[in-house]
């Protein structure tokens, strides 16, 4: 079998100047194969490059290329012969990182690629100067070191990405066995590159730069929200919290403009089915951010059976798509956090949880891992900019807040119970909660849902089930009837069960099936049917009206 060809190419970062021009500039050397067929670079990890002068780029908007191409067995010839493929890689890095591309689309629609030495615009001798973040060495990082101390060294990230991928190339050089060695390369690699966003290496600094390349385009996640059209939507969904939304929205609206309210969370409490989880969805949804729910009740602290923190930021990572950064501004929601109540403050599940996720409120920084038992494959994500949310119904805390009525002789005593707000204290001493975790946290407590609630979010909600029930009907050409005697056993059945509008759309579903499949069955022939509180006991109890 013959043994593919390796090559080095110098992968460039893209500077986007306008719809038809853009600027490359060096970022760093890798080694890999291509694919001449296609003209792509294809680096050790399976990614692909597309040339800087490809005319694809242009109507694209991938922020990187590759530059330079030579065959690995050919550096000798590009740069000064070297024993050693690693310093003969990073010559030819430095080469080529003084070298700035202006590629693009003239008014003709004749495509060009102008090259011009960096030295000569900046009026620097070392073009390698631009990047303050990379340390150039004379020789290889890993020369004075034995395969245990190298090995022991990758593990604890002593090397930056640029040296690591260095290393890798040089190891495979060598005729010894460091298989062991070559995989902690690997896994580091791995680890450094989710670093990466959109592909862009790293950025460069340089004032003179600046001047030179456009700025990026503006963070669209950094502007104001706009409080009203944010309540706007959200009501048109979650219906009869109001005022607890509109709390909500403008607690974290506070947050974005002081970095000291960051570093507090905020705890959503009320009965089971009003909302806790919907309003944090919808709030993520129009501020297009990652919405993330954590079940609070596998929680442990780390060493113990269940799930830790380090374990959960991964699983929020991969429901980023591994998106680093999207991870890092995602709205997280710790339900069931009053199931962590505890008298014992070192209860492994209970409050050794809640002081565990301390920082994580103030912000912190965590090495993501699948499994915390074995954190080589792990990544770095920081929650200083996450929206931390915690929800719990509180149930032991709110129920002994009656206030009496009728005190003294001669009061008329009502009996319409009214309750008073709960305190810190209530939560700490019912709730069981840190007096820590409620000092990091500012208390919402979303509406309690009556009848008459209930039957407005059926009603007005665009997400209700009986709305999405009328849309499928109509789509038939049936219109469907919901009395008022339908709504309200619904209502009250739910209101019985304590399950306030979580299960409404079951519910819906189970009293309708029977007279979708007949009007489905029968086309044309139906023009109507009408559900009634009979329909909630037996869903063969409806009326159908025919077509005229």
């Amino acid at each position: 079998m013959m043994k593919q060809k390796k090559y080095v190419a110098m992968l460039m970062n893209r500077q986007f100047i306008d719809e038809n021009k853009n600027a490359f500039i060096g970022s760093h050397a890798v080694v890999g194969s291509w694919d001449s067929k296609r003209e792509v670079f294809i680096d050790r990890s399976g990614k692909e490059y597309y040339s800087m002068a490809d005319p694809k780029l242009i109507e694209s908007d991938i922020p990187y290329a590759y530059g330079s191409l030579i065959e690995k067995r050919m550096l000798p010839e590009f740069v000064t012969p070297d024993s050693s493929t690693f310093n003969m890689i990073r010559e030819f890095e430095k080469k080529c990182k003084d070298i700035l591309f202006f590629v693009g689309k003239k008014e003709d629609g004749k495509y060009f690629c102008v090259s011009v030495p960096i030295s000569q615009i900046m009026g620097v001798v070392d073009a390698t100067a631009i990047d303050d973040n990379y340390d150039y060495m004379d020789n290889d990082p890993s020369m004075d070191m034995s395969l245990e101390e190298l090995q022991e060294n990758v593990i604890k990230g002593e090397f930056t990405l640029e040296e690591l991928k260095m290393i890798r190339d040089n190891l495979e050089e060598e005729k010894e066995d460091i298989s062991s060695v070559l995989d902690s390369v690997e896994l580091q690699i791995e680890s450094d590159e989710n670093n990466i966003v959109d592909g862009e290496y790293r950025k460069i600094e340089e004032p003179g730069t600046k001047k030179m390349l456009p700025m990026e385009k503006e963070d669209p996640y950094a502007n104001r929200i706009n409080i009203e059209e944010l309540f706007r939507q959200v009501t048109a969904t979650l219906i009869a919290q109001d005022e607890p939304a509109r709390r909500v929205i403008a607690e974290i609206a506070r947050k974005e403009l002081d970095i000291r309210k960051k570093k507090e969370g905020i705890l959503l409490t009320g009965a089971t089915g009003v909302g806790k989880t919907e309003l944090m969805r919808l709030i993520a949804k129009y501020l297009n951010r990652p919405f993330f729910k954590v079940n609070t009740t596998q929680l442990t602290i780390p060493g113990y059976v269940g799930k830790d923190i380090e374990e959960v930021l991964w699983d929020l990572y991969l429901h980023c798509n591994k998106d680093k950064e999207q991870a890092e501004r995602a709205i997280i929601f710790f339900d069931e956090i009053d199931k962590k109540g505890s008298s014992k403050k070192s209860d492994v599940s209970g409050q050794g949880v809640l002081n565990v996720l301390l920082p994580f409120i103030e912000g912190s920084s965590y090495d993501a891992c699948a499994d915390s038992k074995h954190t080589a494959n792990s990544v770095k994500i920081k929650t200083d900019n996450m929206i931390v949310i915690f929800g719990g119904a509180y149930t032991d805390v709110y129920k002994n807040l009656v206030v009496k009525n009728g005190i003294g002789f001669g009061e008329e005593v009502s009996t319409e119970e009214k309750y008073r707000e709960a305190t810190t204290k209530d939560f700490i001493e019912k709730g069981m909660m840190t007096d820590e975790f409620m000092g990091r946290v500012t208390v919402v407590k979303l509406n309690d849902l009556d009848v008459n609630a209930i039957k407005r979010i059926m009603l007005e909600s665009n997400e209700s089930a009986v709305k999405i029930q009328e849309g499928i009907f109509s789509k038939l050409g049936v219109k469907l009837t919901f009395t008022d005697s339908y709504l309200e056993a619904i209502a009250k059945r739910a209101c019985e069960k304590k399950t306030g509008a979580r299960g409404l759309n079951g519910v819906i579903d189970e009293t309708t099936w029977i007279a979708f499949e007949e009007v489905y069955s029968h086309p044309e022939q139906y023009g109507e049917v009408i559900l009634d509180e009979d329909t909630l006991e037996n869903p063969k109890n409806y009326q159908l009206i025919k077509k005229a």
